[in-house]
């Protein structure tokens, strides 16, 4: 994960792999089927790249998986989910981060809850989302912006904001005070 934790690039690394040789695909068809080059996935399958969220995202759904199932500890057969919350990405301030908390996967549709924070001038630049792909948000402590391509919008304590997520974005934090905010991803896997 871009920035993200030791563990969190260990997971992906051991689920891809297994997910991949279980399903029987070759590194060069699952990069094709993802839309990544083979280099890309030999490195993450070695845990010596530091991975996107949406490349992860790409390849969950090339294996026809939750983002959860490529992300979380690699679960016992008798469990359903790994542990939660989970760290996904760090940013380079220590109070700047994103933690999945939950995940519903039901047919044709995944929905994600998400804690973010940022500290102080800190940022995160998104990749774009699978097509159809929207957002959800509520500041619940500071300021946010959200800077799409076409516009740039203010989202202050207290305030909501829904958006198209494919397309590339940027969170940031104007305010010299943390930006605390939740965020719901609404997904359609076969759109991918």
């Amino acid at each position: 994960m871009s920035n993200g934790t030791l563990q969190v690039i260990q997971n992906v690394s051991a689920n891809l792999r297994r997910a991949r040789q279980q399903r029987g695909l070759s590194q060069d068809r699952l990069a094709e089927l993802a839309g990544i080059s083979r280099r890309m996935l030999v490195n993450i399958e070695a845990g010596e790249s530091n991975v996107s969220i949406a490349t992860v995202d790409k390849l969950a759904s090339a294996l026809g998986l939750a983002f959860l199932d490529v992300v979380g500890a690699p679960a016992p057969a008798d469990k359903v989910h790994s542990a939660l919350p989970l760290r996904i990405w760090q940013g380079k301030q220590a109070d700047s981060h994103g933690n999945l908390l939950e995940s519903l996967n039901r047919p044709g549709m995944t929905v994600e809850l998400w804690q973010w924070q940022l500290a102080a001038g800190d940022s995160y630049q998104a990749e774009a989302d699978a097509p159809g792909c929207h957002e959800m948000l509520h500041v619940y402590a500071g300021e946010l912006e959200v800077r799409l391509p076409d516009r740039v919008r203010k989202v202050g304590t207290g305030q909501s904001l829904a958006f198209a997520s494919d397309v590339t974005y940027t969170y940031h934090n104007p305010a010299q005070a943390l930006s605390c905010f939740s965020k719901s991803i609404i997904m359609y896997p076969h759109r991918r």
